[in-house]
């Protein structure tokens, strides 16, 4: 089949081809290439959650927790510390 360019600079496919998407290669020898594709919008997609402002906030019983957890033990450069000392 052949299509001829107008002057617009359109072809027509005909009306079994409306309303699809066709993605346009220019082959190194000149050579229009059209593949029809679907496309996937942005909403569809699922986007991270930005990070809350007050994340301090937000985790405040789980920091405490932590602290209440981490104040029950000797710190890391104590222990080496000791473990030197031990020869071991």
């Amino acid at each position: 089949m052949l299509k001829e360019v107008g002057a617009s600079g359109q072809i027509s496919l005909g009306k079994k081809y409306a309303g699809q998407l066709f993605e346009v290669c220019t082959e190194p020898d000149n050579t229009i290439v059209l593949r029809p594709v679907k496309v996937v919008p942005v909403s569809a997609v699922v986007q991270p959650t930005p990070p809350s402002v007050n994340w301090a906030e937000d985790n405040a019983a789980d920091i405490a927790r932590y602290n209440a957890w981490a104040e029950q033990r000797e710190p890391y450069s104590q222990r080496v510390r000791r473990w030197r000392e031990t020869g071991n």
